[in-house]
């Protein structure tokens, strides 16, 4: 069974790639949309804004997009109340909490005097605020869909509907003579698409969702938001964490180096992605095996996980380093300063990524140690950035989130090992990792006099012959294992 378990995620993972290249063309069309017609600065207004919002649902989530799973779990079968009011449950508490957020940020917008916030920040900001509640409510609805262990639904809503009128949308509002406006009005036509998309989706699923005899139950909905609040705290975290440099960059740098560096944030994006073609099944199986076996039986599972997602991601770090300036290149010559922040930020989405499926450990059974872990990295990434931006600029942001990220993941290992019996060590990973230095070792030997793209292929042939090497030495193999199966 446990077999059974590693082949439902490698076949969600695989069904995922489709989408995932659907997704990447239209973020790449959208971020030259974004470039070419917008500029830096309108971009930089955008981001700035657009990472606030998001800070917002992480909050107004409630954590559902991971406690969904177990609650669900609790109405199968002959339960008292069936699963759809469950979701309708978190539903309600979700859309409360994500329109005071929305309503809070518009206030913020509006009221601060125009010496403290840039104009193109503020009509963003009041712009985007609606969509607070529209992102909560697509994570949960697609989560819900995710707990019957189809994939198909967030694939078409998140890589396909929501990307694609997104860009739809900006090039309509471009069109029209919008700026600052334009982008924020493809990202409302996004989230609305793709929240219609993901509601009749959860609907169809579940077997419809009973709202003609649906009563809310204030013991339960009490219980749902007490049950949500370390998880809660431990996203707006990981969020901050995941937004903290762009917000300093802002401040420091300004609109248009935000914009450069956010270019440089989107285009490493895919790394994070990667891990996240995993997560539909992955999350709802390691919590079953955590709830059946423990944190310490665990440790193989979540150990294969991470490796398989390190060989994924290895190779588009490579093609980063060397080809990364000649994407930037294309998206605008503006951005063409973002490199090394590209390069920095890279390395760091591809360790926080592969090494962060550790942390729904604590995610299901220490919440509050995982928060303080989270919260440790932000004070050392915030403590990295006010050095290394102001001496570096754009680099020295991605240098202080590498930092960041490179001491979490050290972190966590030690909490896994000494507070759940971890028994995996280092070397389980350093095939990978070797593989990938000498790689980006032959690039650099064979020099970019000549273009980026013969360092490429070396450095993309090198890495898979040393991996291949590596695994025909050791014995060593790719595949998903440890994971309980649903029975």
């Amino acid at each position: 069974m446990n077999e059974d378990s590693g082949r439902l995620i490698l076949h969600g993972a695989r069904a995922t790639g489709f989408g995932f290249a659907v997704r990447l063309a239209a973020r790449l069309l959208f971020l030259f949309v974004a470039g070419r017609l917008y500029g830096a600065a309108v971009f930089g207004s955008y981001a700035l804004a657009l990472a606030a919002v998001e800070l917002a649902v992480s909050v107004g989530s409630l954590g559902t997009k991971k406690t969904l799973f177990q609650l669900l779990d609790r109405h199968r079968g002959g339960a008292a109340r069936p699963a759809a009011h469950a979701l309708l449950d978190s539903a309600l508490l979700v859309l409360a909490a994500s329109l005071a957020l929305g309503g809070v940020i518009a206030l913020f917008a509006a009221m601060l005097p125009p010496e403290t916030i840039a104009a193109g920040t503020a009509t963003a900001l009041l712009l985007l605020a609606p969509a607070v509640a529209g992102q909560a409510l697509l994570d949960l609805f697609l989560a819900a869909t995710r707990w019957t262990h189809v994939i198909r639904d967030e694939i078409v809503a998140r890589s396909i509907v929501e990307p694609w009128a997104l860009l739809a949308g900006c090039v309509a509002g471009w069109g029209l003579g919008w700026r600052v406006e334009g982008l924020a009005f493809g990202y409302g036509c996004g989230t609305l698409a793709a929240l219609l998309y993901a509601a009749s989706a959860a609907r169809r699923r579940l077997g419809g969702l009973r709202l003609r005899t649906y009563r809310p139950i204030r013991r339960e909905l009490s219980a749902a938001l007490r049950g949500a609040a370390d998880n809660t705290g431990t996203d707006l975290l990981n969020a901050l964490y995941l937004r903290v440099d762009l917000y300093l960059v802002g401040v420091l740098l300004g609109e248009a180096a935000a914009g450069i560096y956010n270019m440089a944030r989107q285009i490493a994006a895919p790394l994070r992605q990667i891990r996240q073609s995993f997560d539909g099944l992955l999350i709802p199986l390691v919590a079953r095996s955590l709830a059946v076996r423990g944190g310490g039986a665990t440790s193989a599972a979540l150990a294969s996980a991470t490796r398989l997602v390190l060989v994924l991601q290895l190779p588009l770090l490579l093609f980063l380093f060397t080809a990364g300036g000649t994407l930037l290149a294309w998206l605008g010559p503006t951005f063409t300063g973002g490199y090394w922040a590209l390069v920095a930020l890279a390395a760091a989405e591809t360790i926080q990524a592969a090494f962060s499926i550790g942390d729904l450990v604590f995610v299901y059974l220490r919440p509050r140690l995982g928060l303080g872990l989270t919260a440790i990295s932000i004070a050392l990434g915030i403590a990295a950035a006010l050095l290394l931006i102001p001496q570096f600029g754009t680099a020295g942001a991605g240098l202080a989130v590498l930092l960041a990220y490179g001491v979490r993941a050290l972190l966590r290992g030690w909490a896994l090992r000494a507070r759940f019996a971890f028994a995996v060590g280092r070397a389980h990973h350093a095939g990978p990792v070797g593989a990938a230095a000498l790689g980006a070792a032959a690039s650099l030997a064979l020099g970019w006099e000549r273009g980026p793209w013969w360092p490429t292929l070396a450095a993309l042939a090198v890495y898979a012959a040393a991996l291949q090497m590596w695994m025909h030495l050791t014995g060593q193999r790719l595949g998903l294992t440890g994971l309980a199966s649903e029975d």
